[in-house]
Parts: C-alpha cells; structure tokens; sequence
C-alpha cells in the first residue's frame, strides 16, 4: 500500500514539473497613452484587440513599462504642480497602485534594470526626480544644465542618462554613480526632443524638431559625431532591438524614416498617417508600432513589419495617442 502511494505520489510530481510554465513574457501587452481623453489603451498584440481603457489624470503624455513585468508608469502633464504626477497601474489588474507628485511637467519616465528606480524627466523645469520602486516616493531631486528636459535614455550599464532639453536646445549628461551632470552642446538652432541609444553604449541619438536632423553623439566623447537630415518635426527614436536601424516617427511629414546608423544615411520613407510621434518595438523587433496623433475622429496605431518595412495595418484606440510602450518589448528610454 506505502508502495502505491509513493509511486502516485511520483507520478503527480512528474505531471507537475513537465507541464510548461507561464513565463512572464507569456503576457504580452501595448500600451498606449491617449492625451486627449485622459486614459491608456491596453491592447493584445496577438490579434491587436482592445483589453482594457484605464483612465488616468489629466493630460497623460507618456507610458513605459517595468522590466520585470509588474507595472506600467503614465507620466500626467496637468496644468497645476500638485497635480503633475507619475501614475503606477498593476499590469495584471490595470488597477491604479499609486501617484506620485514629481516636477512641474512630468514628460518622460525610464526605469533602470533591475527595476528599483524611476527617472522622470520634469519638462516645465530643470530638474529630473528619482522614484523609489515598489514604495513609489521621490528620493531624489537632480537639477540639470539645461532646460525643458524630455525624452531621456539611460546608458546600457545603467550610468549614465542623457537628457534632452528642449527648451534650451541642449543635452544633459547626468553619471548617476557619482552625481554629476555634465552639459552637451548641439547645433545652433536645435530643439531635441527624445533619444535612443546602441546596444554597446557608444554612441546616442537625438531627435531634432528645431532643425528637423537625427545628432549622433558620442557619449565617452561627449560631442556631436554626426548629423542627418530627416522628415519635419522628428520625434521617438529608440534603436531597434536587433539591428542597426532606427524607426523615427516624423509628425508633420505623416511617415517614419528609417536609418541606417552604420551607413549614416536615410535608406527608407515609409508613409503610415497622420501625426506620427510614439514609437516602441516587439521584444523581438519584428514589429514596430507607432502612435498616430493627427488622426479623426479617433486616434490610431501603425504596426510595421521591419522585416519588409511594410506597414502591416492601423488600428483605433482613443484622442491624440501620444506614447506607447510594449511590455516586453524595446521602448522609448533604452
């Protein structure tokens, strides 16, 4: 009879530790910001259908995601500095889990790594607040050389981050090791908006909406490599997943313009609507999918198939999407 129970008792335990387990990339989700009704769409890439529409505080600009999976992050552009929150939601529930008051505008958020620490780029000021994760309060207030920063990157080994700034048409350069920020010059004229960075870390890209051009920095270097001219009013540009290529959304020229950043040239136009601005990649970079602000009456997303640079269709979510991150996937910030 012992016999018999232990041998069922083996057998349970063998079905148990065979069954595949639900990884957490197993959950895969976009999540869009939607500025103009105050909410995120949350869509399932595998058939592009409509999960959920959260809503947040007024003037949501921004969504990204916690590399582990747990939350995703809203940045809210109110108008009064008591209201100018991030905003944390459970990414099982959408629940919202906290609000935390940053600086005035809070236009970009990025978390390092490991997941401990949010980098929130304060836009209406000069400073970026840090953001303890999972207690969500600012331990930390860095004031830049520069103003109106936005879409910050931060470093593969995770010190450094650069920071546009729009307002005064430079970058900051901010050693998170040892608290120091140092200031990078672009051209006369600039106005950066968001930036992207290589695998290795070496070099940086900014986006220009002054001088409508992509700046190629080097970021040991601390200068400008190179610059490249572009659509009208470039936007997002993280770097692609895999390949040596950036997918910039350009507003007010209605396409994404890819570029090869080894060959340093424009090596496609790819027309995909109205107000293009956000941008984020499939975890494997397969797709990309881009945020269509100018579209009536409702807002859309492009989905891109890099591998042909087709864009594979368009899809409705709600006013003015503006942000998109991909949970899993390669977004704005890294």
């Amino acid at each position: 009879m012992g016999k018999k129970i232990v041998l069922r008792y083996f057998i349970i335990l063998s079905i148990l530790f065979t069954v595949p387990v639900a990884s957490p990339s197993s959950l895969q989700r976009l999540y869009v910001v939607n500025e103009g009704s105050d909410s995120v769409s949350v869509i399932d890439p595998a058939d592009l259908s409509l999960v959920a529409e959260v809503p947040t505080g007024s003037r949501p600009h921004y969504v990204n995601v916690d590399p582990l999976g747990r939350f995703f992050y809203v940045t809210i552009l109110f108008t009064r500095e008591s209201d100018d929150l991030v905003q944390v939601f459970d990414v099982k529930t959408n629940a919202l889990v906290a609000s935390v008051v940053a600086g005035h505008q809070p236009a970009h958020v990025v978390s390092d790594r490991a997941g401990q620490r949010l980098y929130v780029s304060n836009e209406g000021g000069t400073t970026l607040s840090v953001i303890s994760v999972p207690e969500f309060k600012v331990i930390e207030t860095v004031k830049l050389k520069g103003k109106g920063p936005h879409g910050l990157v931060m470093t593969p080994d995770g010190q450094w981050l650069l920071t546009p700034n729009r307002r005064s048409g430079n970058v900051s350069v901010v050693d998170l090791a040892h608290h120091k920020v140092d200031l990078l010059k672009l051209p006369s004229g600039a106005r950066p908006v968001a930036m992207g960075i290589t695998n290795d870390g070496r070099f940086a890209f900014v986006t220009d909406e002054g001088l409508n051009q992509l700046h190629k920095i080097d970021v040991a270097g601390r200068t400008v490599a190179a610059s490249l001219s572009v659509g009208k009013r470039p936007i997002q540009v993280p770097v692609h997943p895999t390949q040596p290529f950036v997918y910039i959304p350009c507003m007010e020229a209605g396409a994404v313009y890819k570029i090869d950043i080894d060959a340093w040239e424009v090596v496609k136009v790819i027309p995909v609507g109205q107000g293009p601005h956000g941008i984020a990649y499939s975890g494997d970079g397969r797709y990309a999918y881009i945020t269509l602000s100018g579209e009536k009456p409702k807002g859309r997303v492009a989905v891109i198939d890099t591998e042909t640079d087709a864009v594979q269709t368009t899809f409705p979510v709600n006013d003015t999407p503006y942000g998109i991150a991909v949970l899993f996937g390669k977004n704005q910030g890294w």
